[in-house]
């Protein structure tokens, strides 16, 4: 055994697809919220029994989904050319797979082989930020990747 456990590919490739495809977007629009044009808060005669601050919540909401995509162009950025161009194209652009496989300049079964180790790399990258990682196994997984 090495220095880090080993990583299940295939469920980290997942992970961080599902991160782009569907929590990505989320960020992307929360992230940018018009802080200024947030309301403040308003108190009527009738007592409340939360002690939420929901507009302090926003904000922290707000500013935790612009670290996030802060990170996530930097590292994409910061990313070997390669990966650089199909996570680029494919995930901020939201490129299909034939124009960025295009773009990239490799054929179907060498575009895979890179956009999954792109993947595993923003994962690698991104691990600090939010852990994309996926550490469990079974005998079939092994066998998969």
């Amino acid at each position: 055994m090495g220095m880090f456990p080993e990583l299940n590919k295939r469920k980290t490739i997942a992970n961080v697809k599902e991160y782009f495809e569907k929590d990505f977007p989320r960020l992307r629009a929360r992230s940018h919220m018009n802080l200024s044009s947030l309301q403040s808060p308003q108190f009527d005669s009738v007592p409340s029994h939360s002690n939420v601050n929901t507009q302090e919540n926003n904000i922290i909401s707000s500013i935790q989904a612009q670290e996030y995509v802060k990170e996530t162009y930097d590292i994409i950025n910061k990313s070997p050319r390669i990966y650089k161009i199909i996570l680029k194209n494919r995930y901020l652009l939201d490129q299909s797979n034939t124009v960025t496989m295009e773009l990239a300049g490799y054929e179907q079964s060498m575009f895979n082989v890179y956009k999954n180790r792109s993947l595993l790399h923003f994962a690698e990258a991104f691990q600090d930020i939010y852990d994309l990682n996926d550490y469990s196994y079974t005998d079939n997984d092994l066998k998969r990747v």
